[in-house]
């Protein structure tokens, strides 16, 4: 059974068990971006560590930069976390299942979503901004916009690649 609290900021550490060790400065600094533009979308899973701390066993990124964050004063130390509480017999499995079992959304998708919120009236510039993306890509993605529909579709249906539907 989990269990979903707000824990601060400030009392969660990470987990060992945690199989993800490895992240780029640019990974952290779009996801402190985003965070801070949206808050922490999914949560982070912990297990109870000792006098009232846990331990982030998923989510090790995500805890990486609300620590950036607070560390550059845009959110403060006890900054309210939700989190879903595991067992620690869980962790490593958890761990490796929320980092291993992701799919990267396809540009298909990814145009369609920054061509809404570009027709919202957001700038190419906060769209890069809010989902740690350069310019250029929210760019690539919008011209798939002057694309035949046609030719959408079989690049959706990964019958093209994206080199080939972009040809002059």
């Amino acid at each position: 059974m989990s269990n979903i609290i707000a824990i601060a900021l400030n009392k969660l550490d990470a987990d060992p068990k945690n199989v993800r060790k490895t992240y780029t400065k640019e990974s952290i600094e779009s996801l402190s971006a985003s965070i801070l533009a949206n808050g922490v979308i999914q949560n982070l899973v912990v297990r109870k560590a000792s006098k009232g701390r846990y331990l982030v066993t998923a989510g090790g990124r995500r805890l990486v930069a609300l620590n950036l964050l607070a560390e550059r004063g845009e959110i403060t130390a006890d900054y309210a976390v939700n989190v879903i509480v595991r067992e620690a017999s869980d962790a490593t499995e958890l761990s490796l299942t929320e980092n291993v079992m992701r799919e990267a959304m396809h540009p298909a998708d990814q145009f369609e979503a920054f061509r809404a919120l570009f027709d919202e009236g957001k700038s190419i510039k906060d769209i890069a901004a809010r989902f740690g993306t350069t310019e250029i890509i929210v760019n690539r993605r919008l011209a798939l916009a002057k694309v035949s529909p046609v030719l959408f579709a079989a690049f959706r249906a990964e019958d093209m690649t994206f080199e080939q539907l972009c040809e002059p």
